[in-house]
């Protein structure tokens, strides 16, 4: 993810160390350039770890990208969060992969505990190193705002 005036981003791992290699933060940069926003879009956010042998399977990384949310300062919505409205180009995102394992849309949320909700998932290798992308609809919970648009002032800021 570019940190141009365009899209500013976050790295964050499990651990919630913004420490990323440097592997990953090239991947992350040309995932993001499947999406196409509707509007200026909000900082997009990087969440990943890495999973080490498990059950005799080989180690992978978990990624996860999504558009922040923006919150709103000022006027009849003041405090509430819009969420970025963006197509994803599914040829650019697979051209970002070495090889391309398995791919696939998550329509709905598939149960209470499950945290991101739609998504498009991705299953391949980049660089010599197993990669699960997520790319959902909408940022998790977890995450603050990316961006705050304050009405009275007119004027939008990137958090981060």
């Amino acid at each position: 993810m570019s940190h141009d005036d365009k899209n500013h981003s976050r790295h964050e791992s499990e651990s919630g160390k913004v420490q990323s290699p440097l592997w990953l933060e090239r991947f992350a940069n040309l995932a993001t350039e499947a999406f196409h926003s509707a509007d200026k879009l909000a900082p997009v956010g990087c969440h990943f770890h890495r999973y080490e042998e498990e059950r005799g399977l080989p180690p992978q990384w978990e990624v996860t990208l999504f558009a922040s949310s923006t919150e709103i300062y000022g006027g009849a919505l003041d405090g509430s969060c819009a969420v970025s409205r963006f197509m994803l180009d599914l040829k650019v995102l697979m051209e970002v992969f070495d090889v391309v394992e398995s791919s696939y849309w998550q329509a709905q949320t598939m149960a209470e505990d499950d945290d991101l909700g739609p998504h498009v998932g991705v299953e391949g290798q980049f660089e010599g190193h197993s990669v699960w992308l997520r790319i959902t609809a909408k940022p998790p919970s977890q995450f603050e705002s990316g961006r705050v648009v304050d009405l009275c002032a007119n004027e939008v800021q990137d958090r981060w």
